[in-house]
C-alpha cells in the first residue's frame, strides 16, 4: 500500500504518534501497553526516516549496485556454461552417447 502525504501531514502524524506514546507510557496501566508504545513509536521512527530521506538517491543507487551485481553473476553463469559445452568432459559425454544410439 502506498499513501502520499505531504511534509506537514508527516509531521502532524509524527507529532499525534509521539504524543500518543506519552500518553499510554504514563498510564497506571503503563506496564501493560508497553508493546503498543513500542509499535507505535517504531512507526514514528519510520515516517521520520521516510520523512528525511525522500531524495537522497540511496534506494536508486542500491538499485543500480544490485542490478550490476546481477549482470556480473549472469555473465559468469553464462561464460561457465559455454566453458563446459567446449570443454573434453563435453565431448566424452557427446561420443559415448552416439555410442549408445
Amino acid at each position: 500500500m502506498k499513501i502520499d502525504l505531504t511534509e506537514t501531514e508527516l509531521v502532524h502524524l509524527m507529532d499525534s504518534l509521539r504524543l500518543r506514546v506519552a500518553d499510554l507510557r504514563e498510564s497506571p496501566f503503563g506496564p501493560e501497553l508497553d508493546d503498543l508504545a513500542n509499535e507505535l513509536e517504531e512507526i514514528e521512527h519510520d515516517l521520520f526516516e521516510a520523512l528525511n530521506r525522500q531524495d537522497d538517491g540511496w534506494d536508486s543507487a542500491v538499485d543500480a549496485e544490485i542490478n550490476a551485481e546481477t549482470q556480473m553473476f549472469n555473465a559468469g553463469v553464462k561464460a561457465r556454461e559455454q566453458q563446459k559445452a567446449t570443454s573434453r568432459a563435453a565431448t566424452r559425454r557427446e561420443q559415448r552417447q552416439a555410442q549408445d544410439k
